[in-house]
């Protein structure tokens, strides 16, 4: 239907060409000659249907390489698998070497043995000489100082000097002006001593020199009348020297209640 509707359309078409070309003709001789000369146009066709789909083409060259793609998120972690079947039973180990047992309970006394014969007594050796008597050292050094009267020391630290020796060995080297003991018999020495604050002033320093150097010290802090004593055992060379040293009024009388005192132990 629609195909006859186009040739009579195509048809009317013509028709039209027709005339108004026939309409020229008359008018102008050469258009006329020209007209029959070319010719009416052809009508244009029916448009073909679609042809087939062709072949496929060769396949192009390889392209390049892609860019590596980013590394992926980790992944969550897997739930622990089931637990596997027990294996089976494994054979029997080789026996050991045989190792060493503990020692084995003493056995039974053997027969006594036959005595050998008795040997001759031997001479008797020759008195030894006699060793020297050794030497028995009656070397002593003692002491005991004491102060009668009120002392003020001029400077810190200074050397308590004493008034009176109670007692001195012979030989002992005590000098009463500044209370130095020197060391005459080295050995090992015990010194002693006690001294008393006034109580016009609240502290006290006293210390127990060696050579300058102090061996032991004590103080005492509050007011009144107080008392402090030491005592230490030291060894001495020859020449070392030990005295009392004191920071403080120190307060002595006819009862002796300032005092030192050292003596021998034994000698080295």
């Amino acid at each position: 239907m629609k195909s006859t509707i186009a040739v009579a359309i195509v048809l009317a078409f013509m028709q039209v060409q027709f005339m108004v070309a026939t309409s020229a003709a008359s008018s102008d001789p050469e258009a006329t000659c020209n007209s029959c000369c070319q010719g009416l146009a052809g009508v244009p066709g029916i448009p073909g249907s679609n042809g087939n789909h062709g072949q496929h083409g060769l396949a192009g060259p390889r392209g390049d390489a892609g860019v590596g793609g980013q590394p992926g998120a980790k992944g969550d972690v897997g739930s622990d698998g089931l637990a596997g079947q027990p294996g089976a039973k494994g054979d029997h180990g080789l026996k050991g070497e045989q190792g060493v047992g503990q020692p084995g309970k003493q056995g039974p006394q053997g027969l006594p043995g036959i005595n050998g014969l008795k040997g001759e007594r031997g001479e008797r050796g020759p008195a030894g000489q006699s060793g020297e008597a050794g030497e028995c050292s009656t070397r002593r050094s003692a002491f005991t100082a004491v102060r009668n009267t009120v002392f003020s020391p001029p400077s810190a630290y200074d050397p308590l000097p004493f008034e009176e020796l109670l007692f001195s060995e012979e030989g002992t080297d005590f000098n009463l002006d500044n209370g130095m003991f020197t060391c005459t018999v080295p050995g090992v020495y015990t010194f002693m001593f006690s001294v008393l604050k006034t109580s016009s002033n609240s502290q006290l320093w006293v210390f127990l020199k060696k050579n300058g150097n102090t061996i032991v010290s004590g103080t005492v802090n509050a007011e009144g009348y107080h008392s402090f004593s030491s005592s230490a055992v030291i060894s001495l060379n020859h020449g070392d020297q030990v005295h009392l040293a004191v920071r403080g009024h120190i307060y002595s009388s006819t009862n002796r209640y300032t005092s030192f005192s050292g003596f021998l132990v034994y000698e080295i």
